[in-house]
């Protein structure tokens, strides 16, 4: 469909054209033809017309038809004298018929209009809004990206000032200082230890960047599940000093087939948390079968995690609380399961006290049972 344009006159002239070719025609084929088709015929221009030209040249071509119907399709012929009644129902029936005809057209045809203006209208308000909300959502990753560096900021300089203050410090005392034998011991103790809290540190950063890039590779082999949480509870050792820690291992379990370094480090992760909420109470560890899973679970008896949090604690760099810490552990330990097939996900500790850290991994059909 065209849109109305143009000055009234072309307008116009085009109307008296679309009718007076038709009618030209049809003059030539008079005789054939009954007097009811010629005037169904005649209404078709006045529709063109209202469709491409608008309500005044519809209404103008309406006129013109229905004079030239009487002009030349009603006796007497070449004249506009009406003899028959008949006739001049005839002649105003077209009339009347070809006005409302072109009414209805030009009114479509205004909707029409209206109808692709809106449309282009809300494209145009769509397009705004869906740039409106790029804007907005490109601001809040902003922001979201200068917290996450302020919070790495602020952990990474707790995690290397820390550890190098005290290595330095004893460096410094044992170089400047005379010390017997006993306490040099204990400051070796101390460097070595600090060596280990930033090897530690450095391990997680490079673990969580390949566990983003897709590119942790698993060393699976058949290992029994007392395995790895006798390996996580020697490596925790000194955390766990002043923790009464209880460990209940199902029997019977079958081995996994998983990368038992991972997992071992999932479950250090999980008591060394503990140890840090905890308090002085019980830390317990659990294994048991759940289906075709091994469940393991970590549970302390601290102040627990509200359940609006226990999602986000397994985000990158969030930190419950003011606990020092880089807020990587937990994000690294899920991206291990996953990478295992297994999930994570945190309960409430045993009698409702405390918190619970649960991860299930599927068992490997065909992997032998070994007995605890």
């Amino acid at each position: 469909m065209t849109s109305w344009s143009g000055s009234w006159p072309v307008r116009y002239l085009i109307a008296t054209i679309t009718v007076a070719l038709p009618i030209a025609l049809l003059e030539q084929l008079r005789l054939e033809l009954s007097q009811t088709s010629i005037a169904l015929i005649l209404v078709l221009p006045v529709v063109l017309v209202a469709v491409t030209q608008g309500r005044g040249p519809a209404l103008y071509a309406a006129f013109l038809a229905g004079l030239s119907f009487n002009f030349f399709f009603i006796g007497p012929f070449y004249s506009f004298l009406i003899n028959r009644p008949e006739d001049l129902v005839a002649f105003l029936v077209f009339v009347a018929a070809a006005v409302l005809v072109g009414q209805l057209s030009s009114r479509l045809e205004k909707r029409v209009l209206l109808t692709e203006k809106q449309q282009k209208e809300l494209v145009h308000v769509r397009g705004e809004f869906e740039r409106a909300a790029a804007q907005a959502a490109e601001a809040d990753a902003l922001r979201k990206s200068e917290q996450i560096k302020t919070a790495l900021l602020d952990a990474v300089t707790h995690d290397l000032r820390t550890p190098l203050t005290a290595i330095k410090a004893a460096i410094s005392t044992i170089r400047m200082e005379p010390v017997t034998p006993e306490v040099q011991r204990e400051l070796f103790e101390v460097i070595e230890q600090e060596s280990d809290r930033l090897n530690h540190f450095i391990q997680s950063m490079m673990d969580l960047a390949k566990l983003e890039a897709g590119e942790i590779t698993l060393a699976s082999k058949n290992v029994a599940a007392d395995e790895m949480v006798e390996d996580a509870l020697l490596r925790a050792g000194p955390l766990l000093a002043g923790h009464p820690v209880e460990v209940a291992i199902a029997s019977g379990l079958p081995a996994l087939q998983v990368d038992p370094r991972l997992l071992s480090q999932v479950l250090f992760t999980l008591l060394e948390n503990a140890t840090k909420y905890s308090g002085a109470g019980t830390i317990t560890v659990s294994v048991r079968q759940n289906g075709n899973n091994i469940c393991f679970a970590v549970s302390d008896e601290g102040p627990g995690i509200p359940t609006e949090l226990r999602a986000q604690v397994f985000e990158k760099f969030f930190r419950a609380g003011q606990q020092p810490g880089l807020g990587m552990g937990l994000a690294i330990a899920r991206g291990i399961v996953q990478a295992h097939g297994g999930r994570i996900w945190i309960e409430d500790g045993p009698n409702g006290k405390g918190t619970s850290v649960l991860f299930e991994i599927p068992i490997v059909a065909g992997t032998p049972s070994k007995q605890q």
